[in-house]
């Protein structure tokens, strides 16, 4: 039994009274509606914000994978230019080694080529020399022994005479 007070006075007011089966029913309907009404106006919108939110997180997860991949593919082909470009760079460096060692070589060959030839040329001007010396030595001495000769013989000499005389002179100096 519930107790009310009315105008400073107790009354004792049975149950029954006060839980009436309209005002429950009231009250379920007020509590249905109330429910409904918060599902649509609060959870509903919540949880579609809570799903768009969602979706945002993975659409970025997705673009951050995405672009690790494609990070990872740049590495990639970074990696892979790099390692032509090391190995371009050594069969460049390789290529004018032997480029130049080629050219030493034909610079090497060339400078012995022409030392060989001042050589030869050298050669051939000393025997023209030593052909133009002799000559003038045969000519002084065939002159030299004309002049003795004639000294000694006193008396002119042929060109017969003086002929044997040189190639008599020359016969001895040569086995001298």
């Amino acid at each position: 039994m519930l107790m009310t007070l009315v105008e400073g006075q107790l009354l004792a007011t049975p149950l029954s009274e006060i839980f009436e089966p309209s005002s429950i029913v009231f009250h379920l309907i007020a509590l249905v509606i109330l429910t409904v009404g918060l599902y649509l106006l609060l959870f509903r919108p919540v949880k579609r914000m809570i799903k768009q939110r969602q979706e945002k997180i993975r659409k970025i997860e997705k673009e951050n994978a995405d672009l690790n991949e494609e990070v990872k593919e740049m590495k990639s082909n970074i990696e892979h230019v790099l390692s032509d470009a090391k190995k371009e760079a050594a069969a460049i460096q390789e290529n004018a080694v032997r480029v130049a060692n080629q050219k030493a070589d034909d610079i090497v060959t060339s400078a012995r080529r022409q030392a060989k030839n001042l050589v030869e040329r050298t050669e051939q001007e000393m025997e023209e020399e030593y052909r133009k010396l002799q000559e003038n030595i045969e000519g002084q001495i065939a002159d030299v022994s004309l002049a003795v000769a004639q000294k000694v013989l006193a008396r002119q000499i042929t060109p017969e005479d003086d002929k044997r005389l040189i190639e008599e002179s020359l016969a001895q100096w040569s086995k001298e």
